[in-house]
């Protein structure tokens, strides 16, 4: 259960009606009915009984209907009271590399011009965040990843690069005095992303396109936790492939060794999410031309 299908039903049961719910929330009329039902399924009861003619509300949709507006309330009430205003919301789903990488400069910039805007942000992998745009949780997403899902609206926004990241150690200061390929690597322990990462599929890409297959790497282990990757690295676990973006503060402070990937296409985009279901409110849309020309002037400066 989560705050926006409350919102949900409480409108249908004050409106009377999902249309007019979903144009007060903007959202669609799919988006509320499944809210409802994803309520109904973890509360094991009916709430609403919906016939062509009206809408009836159930003994036990008045009782939650009072706990909701209760909780919304108290809600509402905390978000005013800790950012000193009734400001605007939007939820975000954000994988890894965006909510540690990009996200700071991008809020800290979107701030700035907008002040009326609160940011709830869950980070996760690439697959989850876009689970939580598709089950309607966030308003939008910023992913490593376009997985194709047709119900979805992917937009890039930023590139990046996919390096191999290795311990500063005599052999790899040597490796760095020439040009090399990631077959000079097929030998050397390698850290590999958990399936469901942005990175892990780009990578995956990358190997099928130079005719390298997974059994050829020589995996020491697995991991999701971006930072334990890192810091594995660093105390000479093995090598791993990572954004270059995530990767550079270590290069900086000579922590690490970058190296390019050869063959094309090491390169990635990362992409706004969001549904094609979903009306997409004034302040979220806002929020993604902000984006869009963020990083357009950016990347060009």
């Amino acid at each position: 259960m989560d705050f926006k299908q409350l919102e949900a039903f409480v409108a249908v049961v004050d409106y009377g009606s999902f249309s007019e719910a979903a144009r007060r929330l903007y959202l669609t009329q799919p988006t509320i009915s499944a809210h409802i039902r994803a309520l109904e399924k973890e509360l094991t009861a009916r709430l609403l009984i919906r016939t062509t003619k009206k809408i009836t509300v159930t003994s036990k949709g008045y009782q939650l209907y009072d706990s909701a507006v209760r909780m919304l309330h108290i809600r509402d009430n905390l978000l005013a009271d800790f950012t000193e205003s009734r400001k605007h919301i939007i939820d975000l789903g954000v994988s890894t590399i965006p909510s540690s990488y990009l996200l700071p400069e991008l809020l800290a910039a979107f701030g700035r011009h907008y002040p009326d805007v609160y940011f709830h942000s869950f980070q996760s992998d690439s697959a989850e965040a876009i689970a939580r745009v598709l089950d309607g949780s966030v308003d939008l997403g910023l992913v490593g990843q376009d997985t194709g899902e047709e119900s979805c609206c992917f937009i890039p926004f930023c590139r990046d690069s996919l390096v191999i990241a290795a311990p500063v150690t005599p052999h790899y200061l040597k490796m760095a005095e020439k040009k090399v390929s990631f077959r000079d690597f097929l030998k050397d322990p390698i850290i590999i992303r958990e399936k469901g990462s942005g990175t892990k599929k780009e990578m995956d890409i990358f190997l099928e396109k130079a005719g390298i297959t997974p059994a050829e790497l020589n995996v020491v282990a697995r991991m999701n936790d971006l930072e334990s990757i890192k810091k594995s690295i660093v105390n000479g676990l093995g090598i791993s492939v990572l954004s270059a973006r995530s990767a550079a503060d270590l290069e900086k402070t000579n922590q690490l060794l970058l190296f390019p990937l050869d063959e094309a296409g090491h390169t990635r985009n990362f992409y706004i999410v969001y549904s094609k279901n979903r009306i997409l409110k004034p302040h979220v849309r806002q929020f993604i031309h902000f984006v869009k020309d963020f990083y357009q002037l950016h990347d060009n400066a």
